[in-house]
């Protein structure tokens, strides 16, 4: 009964599998772990034009080693006014990503490690924070990187409009013209390794697209790819604000 009543008090935008058995209990004790640890996270209030302006840095991260990516992706949008925590997803959740606005000055951004590898976590981040600054305060923005399901309102666009961002974030149009050509021929992998170091990303972000857009195999360039790995994180401490 807790459960249920918690479940229905989340006002939910769904992006859910239609191909993964879900347990909605699991996702709610997941949404409700992420939305404690995020009202525990110290923040400035919320400035639209300050998460715009991190955008760059944000990006630049992708470069750096994974271990780093957690501390720093919560510290520089704390600045911004949106509390990022890492939790990983219990099974049959099948969930990438929320974002929930906690309070009118405070943005709660949870991200799972579901896939492990960094073209889908860089994605994932990008996605919510397009959420974020594109779409209103009233509904939560449950996300992974299935299609959605019949639960999406009809209509709905706000999950393409995140996904658009987060697209056009990471490889900007102005490099349009060069990924188009290197989506005709992306072999050898260092026509991929070329086209990332130009662009400013890691290759493995590339493959990713290259895959998703039909232009690469799956099976193909995975190696270029870098895993994910969240740091053990215990309770918070300090009590929900």
């Amino acid at each position: 009964g807790v459960a249920e009543d918690l479940w229905r008090s989340y006002r939910t935008a769904f992006r859910r599998s239609t191909v993964l058995k879900t347990d909605d209990y699991a996702t709610a004790v997941w949404l409700r772990q992420a939305e404690l640890k995020a009202r525990a996270l110290p923040c400035q209030p919320f400035d639209r034009a300050a998460l715009t302006a991190l955008l760059p840095s944000l990006r630049a991260l992708t470069l750096e080693d994974p271990a780093t990516w957690p501390g720093r992706i919560t510290q520089l949008c704390a600045q911004a006014g949106v509390a990022v925590v890492f939790l990983p997803a219990p099974p049959l959740t099948s969930v990438s990503g929320v974002t929930r606005w906690l309070t009118p000055d405070k943005v709660g951004i949870a991200l799972s490690d579901r896939f492990k590898k960094d073209d889908h976590f860089w994605f994932t981040v990008f996605h919510e924070i397009g959420h974020t600054l594109l779409h209103g305060k009233r509904l939560t923005f449950l996300d992974n990187t299935d299609r959605a399901d019949e639960r999406t309102p009809e209509g709905d666009r706000s999950e393409e409009e995140a996904d658009a961002f987060a697209a056009q974030t990471l490889i900007p149009p102005e490099r349009n013209a060069a990924y188009r050509r290197l989506a005709r021929r992306p072999m050898p992998f260092d026509n991929i390794k070329a086209f990332a170091r130009q662009a400013g990303i890691a290759p493995g972000i590339v493959v990713g697209r290259l895959q998703h857009d039909g232009a690469l195999p799956w099976t193909h360039g995975n190696n270029l790819k870098r895993p994910v790995r969240f740091p053990h994180n215990g309770p918070a401490e300090d009590q929900p604000q």
